[in-house]
């Protein structure tokens, strides 16, 4: 216990430890976040239903989603699949989230191929007119990992091909501080189905624009934690990023249902050319 609180006090190196595919294959915790995807009360893992109407009936506007090939990475329950499906667009949804998976394919699958995989690591299919990023997915992930991710999606895409994804903005930055709590069963039971003592903890890094949220989950026989990190953008940050992987920004918003873009947006929505 020692060395778990120890550890918890002490601020890490950024992105020196992540626990990104336990949160999603733990099996209580994927119950939990199916839960919250769906939820129509929170935003903390997916958006709300009207809102993703909005961003795929913004999205067809400007790309025109019938006939496309599209590949959604992190595509959990199928969310924006179906909707873009509904579209006319051929969907391949990939995550590793057995749980959520399941879940989409029990729902409507006409023009949706869900492939359960690791879109960092395993073998993906090719030739796509679109690869989507969508809600914040991108953000969680190390910078070595955003770049072999790039690499990846550039090798996927038809020459044009075009990558969606929405990223933190310079408004989610000012809004996050630092943050300490912990209490009996925190967040009610998000982390474990039996009795346990939570603390959860929120790091700044100023300097490289980087959050960090801990959760360190102390159950009566077991211990553990969680780390959840953030990158944040600026417009310039965020469009030389995808210079560097091949990629020219095609449209940039406050958000990916085509909101203008301003210097307080808790959203970057990008529509992203491969070159």
């Amino acid at each position: 216990m020692y060395d778990a609180l120890l550890e918890l006090a002490r601020r890490p190196e950024p992105w020196s430890r992540t626990t990104v595919r336990e949160l999603w294959t733990r099996p209580h915790l994927a119950q939990q976040m199916l839960k919250y995807h769906l939820s129509q009360e929170t935003d903390h893992s997916s958006r709300r239903t009207a809102q993703i109407d909005d961003i795929v009936d913004w999205l067809d506007a400007q790309l025109d989603l019938d006939g496309m090939r599209v590949i959604d990475l992190g595509c959990g329950p199928g969310l924006y699949a179906r909707r873009m499906a509904r579209r006319g667009a051929r969907v391949t949804g990939v995550d590793f989230s057995a749980h959520s998976l399941d879940y989409a394919r029990g729902r409507d699958s006409e023009n949706i191929a869900y492939l359960e995989a690791d879109y960092l690591l395993d073998p993906l299919p090719d030739g796509f007119d679109m690869a989507a990023i969508i809600y914040y997915d991108y953000c969680a992930l190390a910078p070595d990992s955003r770049r072999r991710l790039l690499e990846r999606v550039h090798s996927l895409l038809n020459p044009g091909g075009r990558l969606v994804l929405d990223l933190y903005g310079p408004g989610a930055f000012d809004a996050v501080g630092e943050h300490l709590e912990f209490g009996e069963r925190l967040m009610d039971g998000f982390f474990a189905p039996g009795d346990y003592v939570g603390v959860h903890k929120t790091d700044v890094y100023e300097d490289d624009w980087i959050s960090l949220d801990r959760f360190l989950v102390i159950e009566p026989r077991e211990t553990w934690q969680l780390y959840n990190w953030c990158q944040y953008y600026s417009p310039e940050s965020a469009a030389a990023e995808l210079s560097e992987a091949g990629f020219m920004v095609a449209a940039m918003t406050g958000g990916l249902d085509g909101q203008a873009l301003a210097d307080d947006n808790k959203t970057i929505g990008v529509i992203a050319e491969k070159t």
